[in-house]
Formats: C-alpha cells, structure tokens, sequence
C-alpha cells in the first residue's frame, strides 16, 4: 500500500487518527457561538461544525441535543455534554403551528436555551428512502421535517442546516419547497440540493440532501458552490482505514468485528484468494440464484475505490458491500466509523450494544461532510463580521 500520510489531503486523514480531541485557542476571543442539534443520532453534524466553528475561528458551546433513541442521547453526552438534551419528542417541546403565537411549552425552551446561532439537524429519513418507495410520500414522519422550521422561527438562528436522503425532495407533503418559503418570509437566504460525499472528500458514495439558511441577503451564497467537487480523485478505502491494525485491538465491541453465520462466513471465504468482487450466483441465497439486481449485496470493497454508501447494515454481508477488501469478514465499527469520518477520538465506546452502534454509525452525517457545508455558512454568515 501507498503510504497514506503522503498525500496532500493528510490533514484530514491525520485528524481522523488523532486519539484525543483538538482544540485551539479562538482569535475572536470570547465569540462564541451556541448551537442546537435537533434528531441529532451521535452527534455527526454537531462534529463538523466543532471543526467548521475552529477553522473560521470561533469557539462552539453545544447548547442541547434532541433525539429518542436512548443510545444516541449517551454517546452525544459523552462527546458534547450539552446542558439540554431533549429526549422526548420535538413536538412535546415545539407545539406551536407556523406563524402562531408561542405556546407555554415553547416559551419554557427558549427560557432554558436562551440564544441559538446555529440550528443544525436530520429530521428521521426513513419515509423518504427509496427503499420505502410505497409509503415514502405520505409517511407522517415527513412532517418533523417542520417542526426544525418552527425551531427556526421561535430562536431565529444565524444559520441552518437540515439534512436528509435526497427523496425528501419527492415527498407528497413538499416539505423542502415548503421550509424554503417559510425561511424566505423569515428573512432568510436559502438554498437546498444535493452533496455527494465522493466529491468532496468522503471515502464513501453517500450522497445526502441539504436544506441551508443564513439569515439576512447574501449575494454570495449558492449552493453550486457548496456542492461543487473539491477532490478530482475520490478517497479510496485504503485512505480512510489501511492504516488500522484489527489484530491488535482493544477489547471492546467497538473494535472487534461481528460473527457471521456458517453459510455468510462461507460466501466471504470464498472470496480469500480470489480476485473478484461479486459473489456468483451459485453461491447467493435460492432468490438471487436467477436473474438479480444485487450485485453489490455480499460484495467484496475495494481498497482504491471509495466504499459504498455505510448503511445500518454495515456488519452483515448479506445487506450490502461490506465484505472487507482482504476477504473472510465485514468491517468492524471502528472502520465503519472512519469510513463516516469520524476521528479516534470520538467515544462510542460508551455504547455496549452491538445493534445500536451499528444503528449510531450507520445513521450518521458524515462529520467532514457537515464541515465542508458549514464552514462556507459561517464564512457568508453575519456571524463572522459580529464582536
């Protein structure tokens, strides 16, 4: 293998190896912004804008996170400690109808968070999939979607992002067409579209939509430009994990990769010694022994190409591409985790249960995805002009 530290895109690489967190004293001395991640899972996008907040030179207080899974609310403490951590649902705190007067529940959250600069969030994405084609479009879910917009309507943030599957954009309650007029008649500039990670730096294919606002004009702000390819050559999966070693691991889930079934640790033998990439029909399940569309699922990754989107999936080959470059395994979270870019030291350690850190990791915004949106949001934000 090349050695990955020789390329000019080490810097993030070198951040993705660090044990412990960095921190770096602001020269805006005391500017400091508030944030709120809202359906936050463990914490992705908080992470990038941590990053975003130290290269455009401010320091973060990450001031609440909101979301009910229970193993999400433990490794985003861990890693944040925010002083509010909502843990019901956003509708028990946010109650009030678009435009209406605050409610007795919305009043009480504004007195405990007092300022919000920036709203960050992924409303629950599984109505806009398309793998949930036949329901996808009237999934009640879909609606959560608002209730960010009404956040944004009561805290009035300098700058939003909200993210999901590209679908959102099909679903039959227009819930992205209608955000973009509700922020616009709030005096907000707005964009939305989609990011492909491959394109900017993300070793996987992971394309996400982006609904973004920065309050006030700005003549600058296109979303062309956020979503315009940074890197003429993808990040392979070598760059993201051929420096980790799974023989020397630490006794922890987190490191150790999942036992598959006879049959599944057979497919995945076969592929040891071979130089190929797709499972022959022979060797798949009765259902796929004919004419499939799954090629990819018990496929082998390839070290020099990016890896495949990471779904919860991720530890079980017959669920996707996840059987490991050198055959006779799938990835463990640690490698998942790097393939989402997060660094070493984010703990999901904390997590003891093998289906929730596949869930946490598996759900996550890439945190150097959210870093490349929200560091151009802070930079045409009026935030970078404030005292």
């Amino acid at each position: 293998m090349v050695s990955i530290l020789s390329s000019p895109n080490s810097v993030d690489k070198k951040w993705l190896m660090r044990p412990t967190r960095t921190f770096r004293p602001s020269p805006r001395g005391d500017n400091t912004l508030r944030s709120a991640d809202i359906f936050s899972g463990c914490g992705g996008i908080t992470l990038g804008l941590h990053e975003a907040a130290r290269a455009t030179g401010f320091k973060l207080k990450v001031v609440m996170g909101c979301d009910l899974f229970p193993a999400a609310k433990k490794s985003f403490q861990a890693n944040f400690k925010a002083p509010h951590f909502l843990d019901k649902p956003i509708e028990e705190y946010i109650d009030g109808k678009l435009g209406g007067e605050e409610t007795p529940n919305e009043i009480n959250l504004k007195e405990r968070l007092k300022r919000i600069d920036v709203v960050v969030g992924g409303p629950p994405c599984q109505g806009n999939s398309n793998l949930n084609n036949h329901t996808r479009g009237d999934d009640p879910r879909n609606e959560l979607y608002m209730r960010m917009i009404r956040f944004v309507e009561l805290f009035q943030p300098s700058v939003v992002l909200i993210e999901n599957v590209r679908g959102v954009a099909n679903n039959k309650q227009r819930v992205v067409p209608r955000a973009k007029k509700y922020l616009s008649d709030m005096g907000y500039s707005v964009e939305n579209g989609v990011v492909r990670g491959e394109q900017i730096g993300i070793p996987q294919t992971r394309a996400r939509h982006f609904t973004v606002a920065i309050k006030g004009s700005h003549p600058d702000f296109s979303f062309a430009d956020i979503a315009a390819p940074t890197h003429k050559q993808p990040r392979d999966l070598e760059w993201a994990i051929g420096d980790l070693d799974t023989k020397d691991s630490e006794d922890s889930i987190f490191y150790q990769t999942p036992k598959a079934g006879d049959v599944n640790q057979e497919r995945m033998d076969w592929f040891i010694g071979k130089d190929e990439y797709n499972l022959p029909n022979k060797h798949r399940p009765p259902c796929q022994q004919g004419d499939h569309t799954y090629p990819a699922v018990y496929g082998r990754m390839r070290w020099d190409e990016p890896a495949p989107t990471l779904t919860t999936g991720f530890g079980c080959n017959g669920r996707g591409r996840f059987t490991h470059p050198d055959g006779g395994r799938v990835l463990t979270p640690h490698e998942a985790a790097r393939v989402q870019t997060f660094p070493d030291f984010y703990n999901f350690k904390v997590i003891e249960k093998r289906t929730d850190l596949h869930a946490l990791i598996g759900n996550a915004v890439p945190p150097l995805m959210a870093k490349h949106i929200l560091t151009k949001l802070l930079n045409w934000s009026s935030l970078q002009t404030a005292d």
